[in-house]
């Protein structure tokens, strides 16, 4: 395989970000007519929500591998590469055989563009994801893009869904309060399906509603779920939780309180799964969560000087990520490298993670369109703390390590991105990619 030939593949993907964030379900439905509809009689786990989506993915698809099921995981957006996105067994596809896809969905797209129907980038990467999963897949685990209700993922029809929590995110699309967004992301709960939800609020009527309204069942956290924390480090997080149908004293491998909700969340609609004829034991259960791996979620990418990288992205994960910091010991003592997407929170993100850091170093990330300008985001963080600006990415990490505390690097999982390509954390400098 050719770089070039790679790239050209990977470009032309991203080329169908050009029609935007389309809402709506036909053309996913046109799509799959024409690939002999992969998602029919398919099994497995739908995911929704604000915030813990990807954490939620990682431990069912972990508990499911341990099960004995090939078990095939879509999430996004990816980390250091779009294979990421579509995995089977916790491996992402292989690049030549996305090459294929996307040199056999060119022409699909094609022949779709002359009708006058345009697929988006994220219909035709689940359209492939779909593909894939049949031909090499037991059981799916399915992340959301946005909302649900009317996300190219919500032609699954599974007897099992997981609306982890809601936050303000996404609200150009689905909507500027709490309620409306619930209702969106409560559009993924179909008929006779068992929905397992970390909402406690007044949205988790929304939830409810929709349940009653195409007669699904809701099991909330707290309720029929129970959670105790044992302790929260820097390590991870120890918890003794009531699930539907058994109790667990687990290890998870993330750090943050939450996680241990996003852990019951996981082994709730593991247990459910069994109305579907996927059954999960006890042990796989509590190794599947031990063993879960997801990488930027609080993730220790240096103990020497320490560096820590989280993608909190909105208020929602900044207070979430806050709650950490305090857990560990690390609330105000950290020096916060953040670089933002511009249609993002920006002010309430920083308005609680900069108060506590001792020093605030502003970046952009890399070639996005919709990157946050690293002087509009300074002129944030600078109302909460001492603040300067760095655009070059690899120079903003050297910078925030040279003031000698703890460094925490968030808001954006592309940022993260940008970084793991060109830092090295093992010899402490910017990578040669020349």
């Amino acid at each position: 395989m050719r770089l070039s030939e790679y790239e050209d593949a990977l470009s032309y993907l991203y080329s169908l970000e050009r029609f935007g964030v389309k809402l709506g379900l036909d053309t996913m439905e046109d799509v799959m007519k024409i690939v002999g509809n992969p998602h029919h009689g398919a099994k497995g786990v739908h995911i929704a929500g604000t915030n813990g989506k990807g954490s939620v993915a990682a431990m069912i698809s972990s508990i499911l591998r341990k099960s004995g099921y090939r078990t095939g995981t879509y999430t996004s957006p990816h980390l250091l590469r779009f294979e990421e996105r579509i995995a089977v067994d916790g491996k992402p596809m292989n690049s030549h055989k996305l090459m294929e896809y996307i040199g056999r969905y060119r022409e699909i797209v094609k022949d779709l563009n002359e009708t006058g129907v345009y697929p988006t980038f994220f219909e035709i990467t689940t359209a492939i994801a779909f593909e894939h999963f049949r031909d090499n897949s037991d059981v799916w685990v399915i992340e959301t893009g946005m909302g649900g209700r009317l996300d190219a993922t919500n032609i699954v029809k599974f007897r099992t869904g997981v609306i982890t929590t809601i936050g303000r995110d996404h609200t150009k699309h689905l909507g500027n309060s709490l309620p409306k967004i619930a209702g969106e992301k409560a559009g993924i709960i179909k008929e006779e399906m068992n929905i397992v939800t970390g909402e406690r609020r007044d949205t988790l009527s929304v939830i409810e509603k929709r349940a009653k309204d195409v007669g699904a069942e809701v099991f909330t956290l707290g309720r029929d779920i129970e959670v105790k924390v044992l302790s929260s480090t820097i390590e991870g997080v120890e918890a003794r939780i009531r699930g539907i149908y058994d109790e667990y004293d687990i290890l998870v491998p993330l750090a943050g309180r939450h996680q241990a909700d996003n852990a019951a969340l996981a082994i709730a609609a593991a247990e459910l799964m069994r109305h579907d004829g996927i059954f999960a034991e006890k042990s796989a259960i509590i190794s599947g969560i031990r063993g879960t791996e997801w990488r930027g979620r609080f993730e220790i990418v240096s103990k020497d000087p320490l560096a820590i990288m989280d993608a909190a992205h909105n208020p929602h994960g900044a207070e979430a990520l806050k709650e950490t910091l305090v857990d560990t010991g690390l609330w105000g003592k950290y020096t916060l490298l953040i670089g933002m997407l511009d249609d993002k929170d920006a002010e309430a993100f920083a308005a609680t993670l900069v108060k506590g850091a001792k020093k605030t170093v502003v970046t952009e990330p890399r070639y996005r369109p919709r990157a946050m300008k690293m002087e509009e985001l300074i002129t944030i963080t600078s109302k909460y703390g001492d603040s300067e600006g760095i655009k070059d990415v690899g120079e903003a990490v050297d910078t925030a390590l040279g003031y000698g505390n703890p460094v925490l690097i968030t808001g954006s999982i592309y940022l993260l991105g940008d970084i793991l390509s060109e830092y090295d954390f093992d010899k402490m400098r910017i990578k040669n990619i020349n």
